[in-house]
């Protein structure tokens, strides 16, 4: 590869990320309930998981996922680094939660992920969870 060629979902800064969106119907308080409450919850993190998300929070679910927040602004965005049991060190995961007049559109964002097959994996998986919030 040229050093002018760069690879799709790959900077210097972050390495390999990931960003999803969709627009809802919903307000922004409601996006936000959605996305931390059970059913969806259960989608993304963990059916038991039951948390405050709170700055420091941190959970382990049962697939081995875990999450530690690192900041948030209630309603808006919320980040937090996502450690996989198999992975060598964590990733960053934003959810952002953007007004949009009467709608609200949900952003996942996650970067420092492995490798351009986590990438791929990752897209996927929160495609999947915006395609649960729809339903």
């Amino acid at each position: 590869m040229k050093t002018s060629d760069k690879a799709v979902g790959h900077t210097s800064s972050q390495g390999w990320e990931i960003g999803v969106r969709r627009t809802f119907p919903l307000t922004a308080d409601q996006a936000w309930e959605i996305i931390f409450t059970q059913p969806v919850l259960g989608v993304w993190l963990d059916n038991n998981a039951a948390l405050s998300f709170r700055k420091d929070d941190t959970y382990t679910a049962g697939n081995g996922v875990t999450i530690t927040v690192t900041s948030i602004t209630d309603i808006k965005v919320i980040r937090m680094k996502w450690q996989e049991k198999n992975q060598p060190a964590p990733s960053t995961l934003q959810i952002r939660v953007i007004p949009a007049g009467q709608k609200t559109t949900i952003s996942f964002h996650h970067e420092r992920l492995a490798d351009n097959n986590d990438r791929i994996a990752k897209q996927q998986f929160w495609s999947h969870v915006l395609d649960q919030i729809g339903k």
